[in-house]
């Protein structure tokens, strides 16, 4: 198998991604005290070549998988990954809808979008991260994550070959999350996650060998992240608005080691009430590797595997009672020395650090590099359901660099990644569908 431009797409957007950030954090709106850039450049630039390494490697070990199909099987795999997709439809669906339900019932559910900034206020005050309890429909939705994550995926990826019932599903579904988590409680990460969803979707329903196509769907993709981005900037503007803070008081309101710099060319081009929120925005792409720079200069103590999870490490230490304390990681710790709390973000690699050392989770990152490559090429060349699912996952980690380890991070999560892991280990082969453009084009080239 030759390596096509296809191939690399997902390397590229990763490493312009991560290049954006940092060199935001370094020269952005937001301002940082005392921030030791060198050894982050360093480190990020070693990150953006072990990551290049890993995923070339996954490209190149992937041409085995054209010799392990079964083309006669196509419609039979078709047919069942669809029964599973349609029933983890209705499950949710009925999970989505009794939520709804009791949120009305219980009078806890905002529905008006100009009240969802104090929606969010209110769901926080008073939040010390640790102490909450596990609520009936918190245990609900963590068991039913892994369905969940189906139908957003593999909802959005075989809508065309639903039925009208199940298509209907899946819109509610995608409708109740917004209700819920966006409007109800003033949250961007669900809404997030759905446009990451939707844009991996698009890209790999598309044909993206034909280049009036491939522009094409550049240009929508383009234009349906405008209208996210604005969409999350406008749900800050909403939050800042309910807590009183604005262009003009927000160094007095802010964390004592950020600086805002209003004279900044964003401010100079939008303006204060337009510009700050769009700042507050450029604080998820940059805040976290002021944070990383903290990180490193702490002393390392490790966590014995189990740091790189919040929850993994509650669970165990609450109930378990196995001697691992949250609190030990370096996010935390970093919190107790310096004052960056945990209400900021210091990126993924902090986390896993503790269990790692910051030089081995470069390493570790390298493997989920390889694995990244792989599940690309099985979900746009063969179309596999499992590796579409991984690589979704995967993007939505990635994007998730500069904040923190956001797959690991919730019980849900931790419990869907080693589960569709598992999952692809002994299954993925069996999956891959050999029906794409690029595949059956080196096929005609092999025989």
């Amino acid at each position: 198998m030759n390596v096509h431009k296809v191939d690399l797409y997902p390397l590229k957007v990763v490493l312009i991604y991560i290049s954006f950030g940092v060199l935001l954090s370094f020269f952005g709106p937001i301002g940082f005290y005392d921030y030791d850039r060198f050894p982050v450049a360093v480190y990020m630039l070693s990150f953006l070549f072990l990551f290049t390494v890993g995923y070339i490697l996954g490209v190149i070990n992937s041409k085995f998988l054209t010799t392990n199909i079964d083309y006669n099987l196509e419609n039979y795999k078709l047919s069942r990954v669809l029964y599973w997709v349609k029933f983890c439809v209705v499950l949710i669906a009925c999970v989505q809808m009794v939520t709804l339900v009791v949120g009305v019932y219980e009078g806890s559910l905002n529905l008006s979008i100009y009240k969802l900034g104090e929606a969010y206020v209110r769901g926080y005050e008073g939040y010390v991260r640790g102490t909450g309890q596990v609520s009936f429909l918190f245990f609900i939705q963590t068991i039913t994550y892994v369905p969940y994550l189906i139908v957003l995926i593999l909802g959005a990826y075989y809508f065309k070959d639903l039925p009208k019932y199940y298509k209907a599903l899946v819109v509610f579904t995608y409708i109740s999350i917004i209700l819920l988590e966006t409007i109800g409680q003033g949250k961007q990460k669900q809404l997030g996650d759905i446009l990451i969803i939707l844009i991996v979707v698009i890209f790999l329903r598309s044909d993206l060998l034909s280049k009036a196509i491939r522009k094409r769907i550049f240009k929508k993709i383009l234009v349906f992240a405008f209208i996210g981005m604005n969409a999350l900037i406008t749900i800050l503007y909403f939050r800042y608005t309910a807590l009183g803070v604005n262009a003009l008081n927000i160094n007095s309101k802010t964390h004592s080691l950020m600086e805002f710099n209003t004279d900044h060319l964003i401010f100079k081009i939008f303006g204060d009430d337009v510009g700050f929120p769009i700042t507050i925005f450029t604080a998820y792409f940059s805040q976290g590797y002021y944070g990383l720079s903290l990180a490193m200069r702490q002393p390392f103590e490790w966590t014995y595997f189990m740091g790189s999870s919040y929850s993994l490490s509650v669970f165990l230490n609450r109930y378990l009672g196995v001697p691992i304390d949250f609190r030990d990681t370096y996010p935390y710790r970093v919190a107790l020395v310096t004052g960056w709390d945990d209400t900021k973000w210091s990126t993924v690699f902090v986390w896993f650090a503790g269990d790692l050392t910051f030089i081995g989770t470069l390493f570790m990152f390298a493997l989920v590099a390889y694995l990244y490559a792989k599940v690309w090429i099985e979900s746009y060349r063969f179309q596999n359901p499992i590796s579409i699912v991984i690589f979704v996952m995967l993007t939505i980690a990635l994007l998730y660099v500069p904040a923190n380890n956001q797959l690991l991070h919730t019980p849900g999560s931790f419990i869907a990644v080693f589960y569709f892991l598992a999952l692809w280990g002994l299954k993925h082969k069996k999956y891959n569908f050999y029906i794409s453009k690029i595949g059956k084009h080196e096929l005609r080239e092999k025989h």
